[in-house]
């Protein structure tokens, strides 16, 4: 069976899609190894304030990005779950699971940095405080939102590899 014009528009356009989805997906994760890199090997307090005033501007590009990615991701969702007769025989079907999966990653990953925001406003507060303050402020402000942290990317983790491998987001 031949393709129509309109399901050839449609499958471009998926094509498309696809491709600045893989596209942000590289941005995203570009922007997130520049914000790792600069959290590492980080032993003091001093050592975290001056890595989270440089992690600042990069969270805030890592924001844009992951707001790009939910974006597009939606709109691949939607167009999936919207596809014809011919383009699911040419295409693929429709993946609820995998959509399912992606929804729950997305999830933790605005999660994750939700609580990277709230990092860099603690550690931002932390710098006006008198040296001797710092610690307890730091026990108690900012030691909680990175063990929520770690337990989103442990999430994360376990989500990353329950996801089928064969399946694209489409």
């Amino acid at each position: 069976m031949p393709l129509a014009d309109p399901d050839m528009k449609f499958i471009f356009a998926q094509i498309r899609l696809d491709a600045e989805i893989d596209r942000a997906s590289s941005e995203l994760k570009s922007a997130g190894a520049q914000i790792v890199h600069q959290n590492a090997d980080l032993q003091s307090m001093n050592d975290y304030i001056s890595a989270y005033a440089q992690i600042e501007p990069l969270q805030k590009e890592y924001d844009q990005k992951l707001q790009n990615m939910v974006e597009l991701y939606r709109m691949a969702e939607e167009r999936d779950s919207h596809k014809g007769f011919v383009i699911r025989r040419f295409y693929g079907e429709h993946h609820p699971k995998t959509w399912e999966q992606m929804s729950e990653i997305i999830a933790l990953v605005q999660q994750i940095n939700s609580i990277a925001k709230r990092e860099i406003s603690v550690v931002h507060a932390m710098t006006s405080l008198p040296e001797a303050e710092r610690p307890r402020f730091w026990h108690e402000q900012f030691m909680p939102l990175a063990a929520e942290e770690h337990a989103l990317r442990e999430k994360l983790v376990v989500a990353g590899q329950n996801r089928n491998p064969d399946s694209k987001v489409q």
